[in-house]
């Protein structure tokens, strides 16, 4: 039987800033608004707003603790910012109530739930501020912990030489081409992916569409002059396609997209049991020279129970063809929070995926979402359980990575986290993969291709962005690829 938390904000849309938090504090309760009932736990805040200051009044109980405060902050910017630092105040204001009442930091990202924390660092280097007024800023701002500070400031210093310029950002641009099959479903997966049953009448039609959508928009990028820089060929598992079908997709790229300013070219080969040495001497032909082979755990019996249709040692083997052909670059993506796992797994695996030296590794924290087998199947409470041994992973993984010379380069964070923590990028300096950068800093326009794939047309000018997205589903995709295409050149034509 859920247990319910009841809401009262006055004035209501204060939800809207804080829910976010009291979700992350109480992730066992449902939250409901109204008013509060007796055989309920409730949180109730009030804001008054003056001139030059707001005050804040606020009471929580649950299980006969009752925690109450009143705070005044002040109101110091002028009414274009006005609600902004308001709702910065309410957020602190709420995450101390919160702090207090369970008598434990509840997120070392302080009042940041957002998915892109390093674009703070970013722009407060924009303005100009030293690292210590980050570092101040990043404390008494948003509260996040002096580790999580750091490592936002490492990420930030490390990625920023390849962020482009204003200049630069009205004529390079990048490519995501989304390929929306698997072989399989994994178990903590809720990407609507076609596990196609008959090749010719599921990818063919999809194939079509997205062979269209390519050339119409690459005739755009050709006549306006706009330069690809970086091209990733996700999904799904992209090499789901026969060769056939990877080789349509590579003629339109070498015609219309690749050219001198190009200089990373990635497909995303997630899972090993698509590979073959041909497969990926074929990849290499084609002028992919950054591969992504993601085995997730190192461990058979987690592989076994999240559904992948492989071993450790698939993944050993493939990480060998694509070093005999000469790809340069290799990433594999790895989760924490996996059923079954702890750290003598999370150990095992590092120490593998280490051996094998990919160029690049990406730790991801398990995210328990809507719509995967997991989510339906295991108890929020069971998930709840790990976090203490999910948080041992990831910092076992930053330590042994860090001792073998990789370096954070990018991060981003997730809803539904098993941890309120983060997903992390490392690389072996020198070979970042500039996709990833330029996709989570959001400094670059990103044009997605195909299914699931998402656009992001940057404004140079001051960094806003407006996005675009495919439908998921392949047949969705294939009827609406005219409008996609329309949508997608005249947003371009805005920017330039």
């Amino acid at each position: 039987m859920p247990i319910f938390l009841t809401i009262d904000f006055q004035p209501q849309k204060l939800f809207n800033s804080l829910h976010d938090l009291i979700r992350m504090a109480f992730p066992a309760y449902e939250l409901k608004e109204g008013k509060a009932d007796q055989n309920d736990g409730y949180i109730a805040i009030t804001s008054t707003e003056f001139a030059d200051q707001v005050l804040f009044a606020g009471s929580i109980r649950t299980n006969d603790n009752t925690t109450e405060d009143r705070q005044y902050y002040p109101i110091t910017c002028g009414d274009v910012n006005r609600n902004v630092q308001i709702k910065r105040s309410a957020r602190i204001f709420i995450y101390h109530m919160l702090c207090h009442h369970l008598e434990k930091d509840i997120n070392d990202y302080g009042i940041l739930t957002g998915v892109r924390p390093v674009k703070i660092v970013h722009r407060l280097l924009d303005e100009g501020l030293d690292t210590d007024s980050i570092f101040d800023s990043l404390a008494n701002e948003y509260l996040i912990s002096s580790e999580k500070a750091h490592l936002l400031v490492d990420v930030a210093s490390n990625n920023r030489p390849f962020l482009l310029s204003a200049s630069e950002a009205r004529k390079r641009i990048s490519i995501y081409i989304g390929i929306p099959f698997c072989p399989s479903r994994c178990y903590y997966c809720s990407f609507p992916g076609a596990i196609p049953a008959e090749y010719e009448s599921e990818i063919s039609p999809f194939m079509e569409a997205l062979i269209r959508e390519m050339n119409e928009v690459g005739d755009y990028i050709k006549h306006n002059h706009l330069s690809v820089e970086t091209i990733y060929i996700g999904g799904g598992t992209p090499t789901v396609l026969n060769v056939s079908d990877l080789s349509r997709i590579f003629e339109v790229l070498h015609r219309q997209y690749i050219s001198g300013a190009t200089v990373e070219v990635t497909v995303e080969a997630g899972r090993p049991d698509t590979l073959s040495p041909s497969m990926v001497s074929f990849i290499k032909q084609s002028g992919v020279n950054r591969i992504c082979i993601n085995p997730q755990s190192m461990n058979d019996e987690t592989l076994r129970l999240i559904g992948r249709k492989h071993d450790s040692q698939a993944v050993i083997e493939a990480v060998e063809w694509a070093r005999s052909v000469g790809i340069k670059h290799i990433n594999m993506d790895l989760i924490v929070g996996l059923p079954g796992e702890n750290i003598e797994g999370y150990l095992n695996t590092a120490e593998k995926v280490v051996n094998l030296k990919p160029e690049n590794v990406t730790v991801h924290t398990l995210a328990v979402k809507r719509g995967s087998l997991m989510a339906e199947n295991e108890a929020r409470s069971r998930v709840l359980s790990q976090v203490a041994e999910v948080e041992r992973g990831l910092n076992a993984f930053a330590e042994i990575l860090s001792h073998d010379l990789y370096v954070p380069y990018y991060l981003y964070r997730q809803k539904y986290m098993q941890a309120p923590m983060e997903n992390t990028g490392y690389s072996i300096p020198g070979c970042f993969c500039l996709y990833n950068i330029q996709m989570i800093e959001e400094r670059q326009t990103i044009l997605g291709l195909g299914g699931g794939a998402s656009s992001k047309f940057v404004n140079a000018a001051d960094w806003s962005l407006v996005s675009l997205h495919n439908p998921k589903h392949p047949r969705s995709y294939c009827q609406t690829v005219e409008s996609l295409i329309a949508r997608k050149v005249d947003k371009l034509r805005a920017l330039n």
